[in-house]
C-alpha cells in the first residue's frame, strides 16, 4: 500500500503541506484509504520534529505514540473553559486556566516542547472538545506564544463518521454550556482557527464498487432505499456456516463477544494451553489487543492482531485462521484454502521514548517491549477492537444499541458485500451520521489545495525568519540556575537579586518580540509577499532593537557575575551555569543577524520550496553550533 499512497495526488500534497508550511491540518478519509501508510510515510520522510499522540492506548499503540494525557501529564476527568469560580465549577471538572497554573513541568520536557515543529493526533475522532482547548492552553504557556497551539503545526487524523468522543452525560450536561457538541472541531480553539481539510478518497480496503458506494452513502446520510435493501439482503438471523473456518461475529458489547469466545472455545475437546508473554525493560499496557496469558485448544478459531513484517507477508491484520496442532510449544496454523501450515513466532509491541538528543532532534527510542503470539479467540470481537482490521467474512449484529457511526465502522470491516452476514435488519435511523459531522466536514479539492498552499509557504517562510527572533532558549538557561536547589541552598542573596533582574529583563523582552512578530505578521496578511520590502525593513530595524537590548539588558550583567573569581564548589556550578546562558544570548543575535538577512532579496513564488529547505538546514546548523554544551533531554512516552 505504501507505493499506492506514494502516487495518490491527495495524500502526496498533505506531504507537502506538512514539509513546506506550518498550518495545521484535519486529514480524513473512509475506512481502508490509508491514514496510517500516510502516517507512516511522514515519520519516516519529514523532516520535522515531531511526537505523535492518540486519545486511547490502543491508538496510540497503533501509532507507536503516546496518550496525549501521558504525553502532557493532564489529570483525569474534563475541563472546563473561560475564568469561572471554582465553587461553580461541578465535581470532577477542572478549569481549563487552572489546568495550566497547576501543571508542573520539568525544564527537560519544556525544552522538548518548545523544540517540537509538528505534533500529530491519531484517531482525533475520539478526542473531546475540551481537551483540545486545554492543549492550546498548555502549549501557548509552556511554549510563550500566543499562536494556536503555541505556534505548533498540528495534523490531526481520523474519521468522523466512526467512533465519537466518550463523553458521561452528566459531563455532557455541563460542558454543554460551553460547546456545541463533544467533537474537537466544535473546541474554541478550532472554531477561532478553522484547520485545513483534507480527505483522501480512494479505498483499498474494498474493490467492489457497489458496496463502496453504499459506504459512501451511508457517511452522507443518503442512503436510499435502494441502497437498504441492497445491505438488507445479506440479513439471515439464522444463519449457520458448514465450513472450517466461520466468519467472526462483530457485536457492540465486550462482555458479549467474550461470551461467544470462552462458550466456542470451552466446547471443543481437548487440553487448554497457556503462553505467557513476556515483558522486557519499561513497558506498561496500554490496552493491548495481545493476551498476557493467552489460552488455546487445538481447532480454536483465531485472528492475527498485526500484519506481518516478514518478507512473505502470509497473515495481516485481522486475517481468521485456525490452530491446527500444537506441538511442544509450537503453535502451527491453517488458513481456509491454504494448504501450507503456519508456525507462529511470537511479535514485538514496544514502548518508546522520545529524546532531544546532542544535535537537537528529536528521536525515539524503544525502552520496553512486550512478546505474544500475535493472535487472539476470533469467534466475535467488539466494535471498538474491530477498528483496523480487515475481514473476508463477518456477521454483523447490529440490533443492540450501536451509536452513531458504529454500524458504518462494522460494515467497513468487510472487504465486500457477499463477505457480510446481517443478524438483525438495518434501519435508516441506526445507519444516521451526526448532523454536526455533516456540517463540519468540507474537505478541500486538490484545485483549491494548489491556490492555498503559495500563501501557506508564504507564511512558513515568514515563520522561519521570525523564529530566529526568540529568546526561549535563554529562559530556559535562566530558569535552571533560578530552580537548582543547591544554588537555592546556598543562599547568596546578591546573586539572586542579579538574577532576577537578568530575568525579568528577558521576559520583558519576550513580550515586546512577540509583539514584533505579530505586527509583522498583520503585515503579511494585508499585503503578502508584495510588501517583502516593509516586512524586510521592519526585521531589520527589529534586529538593532533587541540584538542592543540584549547586549545591555542580559550579555552585559551575566559578563559581569561570570568575571567574578569562584572561591568555591557552588560558585564554579554557578560560573558554569552562566557560561551556558552566555552561550545562548550570543546564539540568539547571532541567529537575528542572520534572520535579518534573509528576506533581502524578492522571493519567487518556484522558489518557495527549495527556500525552506535551505533555510531550515542553515538554521539547524546555528542552533547546533551553540548547543554542544546541552545535554540530551528525555521524555518517556508510556
Amino acid at each position: 500500500m505504501d507505493k499506492v499512497v506514494a502516487e495518490n495526488p491527495i495524500a502526496d500534497k498533505v506531504f507537502e503541506f506538512i514539509e513546506y508550511t506550518n498550518q495545521s491540518i484535519f486529514l480524513t478519509g473512509k475506512a481502508g484509504t490509508g491514514k496510517t501508510t500516510l502516517l507512516k510515510r511522514i515519520k519516516k520522510e519529514s523532516s520535522k520534529k515531531m511526537a505523535i499522540v492518540a486519545p486511547t492506548g490502543v491508538a496510540a499503540m497503533n501509532a507507536k505514540g503516546t496518550t496525549i494525557n501521558s504525553f502532557f501529564q493532564l489529570p483525569p476527568g474534563p475541563f472546563f473553559p473561560g475564568d469561572i469560580a471554582l465553587q461553580h465549577l461541578q465535581d470532577g471538572f477542572v478549569s481549563i486556566r487552572s489546568a495550566v497554573s497547576d501543571l508542573s513541568y520539568t525544564n527537560d520536557k519544556l525544552k522538548l516542547f518548545n523544540e517540537l515543529e509538528l505534533l500529530v493526533i491519531d484517531e482525533v475522532s475520539m478526542v473531546r472538545c475540551d481537551v483540545m482547548d486545554v492543549l492550546d492552553a498548555l502549549l501557548r504557556s509552556v511554549r510563550k506564544n500566543s499562536s494556536p497551539f503555541g505556534g505548533l503545526q498540528l495534523l490531526l487524523i481520523g474519521d468522523l463518521y466512526q467512533l465519537p468522543p466518550v463523553t458521561k452525560r452528566e459531563d455532557w450536561a455541563f460542558l454543554s454550556k460551553a460547546y456545541p457538541s463533544p467533537y474537537f472541531f466544535d473546541s474554541i480553539v478550532v472554531r477561532q482557527h478553522p484547520l485545513l481539510q483534507i480527505e483522501l478518497t480512494k479505498v483499498f480496503r474494498q474493490t467492489e464498487e457497489t458496496f463502496i458506494n453504499i459506504l459512501n452513502d451511508i457517511r452522507n446520510n443518503q442512503i436510499n432505499d435502494e441502497g437498504l435493501a441492497l445491505l438488507n439482503q445479506r440479513f439471515d438471523p439464522v444463519f449457520k456456516d458448514n465450513r472450517d473456518i466461520n466468519p467472526i461475529i462483530i457485536t457492540s458489547h465486550n462482555a458479549e463477544a467474550n461470551l461467544i469466545n470462552k462458550q466456542k472455545l470451552d466446547e471443543l475437546e481437548g487440553e487448554v494451553y497457556t503462553f505467557d508473554a513476556e515483558v522486557n525493560g519499561d513497558f506498561k499496557e496500554l490496552g493491548l489487543q495481545a493476551e498476557q496469558q493467552l489460552a488455546l485448544k487445538v481447532g480454536a478459531q483465531i485472528m492475527f492482531i498485526k500484519n506481518d513484517t516478514g518478507e512473505d507477508r502470509k497473515f495481516y491484520n485481522g486475517k481468521i485462521g485456525k490452530i491446527n496442532s500444537i506441538v511442544h510449544d509450537d503453535i502451527y496454523v491453517s488458513f481456509a484454502d491454504e494448504e501450507e501450515l503456519l508456525l507462529l513466532t511470537k511479535s514485538s509491541w514496544q514502548s518508546f521514548e522520545y529524546k532531544l538528543d546532542e544535535e537537537e532532534q528529536v528521536s525515539q527510542n524503544q525502552v520496553g517491549e512486550f512478546l505474544q503470539y500475535p493472535i487472539k479467540l476470533a469467534w466475535a470481537v467488539t466494535i471498538h477492537k474491530s477498528q483496523g482490521l480487515t475481514f473476508d467474512h463477518a456477521i454483523i449484529d447490529a440490533g443492540k444499541s450501536f451509536i452513531a457511526g458504529q454500524v458504518y465502522v462494522a460494515l467497513s470491516r468487510v472487504r465486500t458485500l457477499d463477505g457480510l452476514v446481517l443478524k438483525s435488519k438495518i434501519n435508516k435511523d441506526s445507519l444516521r451520521s451526526n448532523n454536526e459531522v455533516i456540517n463540519f466536514m468540507k474537505p478541500l479539492s486538490l484545485e483549491q489545495l494548489d491556490q492555498m498552499k503559495v500563501e501557506a509557504q508564504e507564511k512558513f517562510i515568514l515563520q522561519l525568519v521570525l523564529n530566529h527572533f526568540r529568546f526561549n532558549p535563554i529562559t530556559y538557561e535562566l530558569n535552571l540556575i533560578d530552580n537548582d536547589p543547591e544554588i537555592n541552598r546556598a543562599n547568596i542573596p546578591m546573586f539572586k537579586t542579579q538574577l532576577a533582574e537578568i530575568i525579568e529583563s528577558v521576559s520583558a523582552l519576550t513580550v515586546l518580540i512577540e509583539k514584533f512578530q505579530t505586527q509583522v505578521k498583520l503585515l503579511h496578511q494585508q499585503g503578502g509577499f508584495a510588501v517583502q520590502a516593509t516586512l524586510q525593513a521592519r526585521i531589520v530595524a527589529a534586529n538593532t532593537y533587541f540584538a542592543k537590548e540584549l547586549m545591555i539588558k542580559a550579555l552585559n550583567p551575566v559578563l559581569k557575575l561570570v568575571r567574578v573569581k569562584p572561591k568555591n564548589k557552588i560558585q564554579q556550578q554557578i560560573q558554569h551555569q552562566l557560561q551556558k546562558v552566555r552561550q545562548q544570548i550570543d546564539n540568539s543575535i547571532t541567529l537575528m543577524h542572520i534572520g535579518a538577512e534573509l528576506l533581502e532579496t524578492q522571493l519567487r513564488t518556484e522558489d518557495y520550496e527549495a527556500w525552506i529547505v535551505k533555510h531550515r538546514t542553515k538554521q539547524k546548523k546555528v542552533q547546533e553550533s551553540g548547543s554542544n554544551a546541552q545535554e540530551a533531554i528525555t521524555l518517556q512516552l508510556f
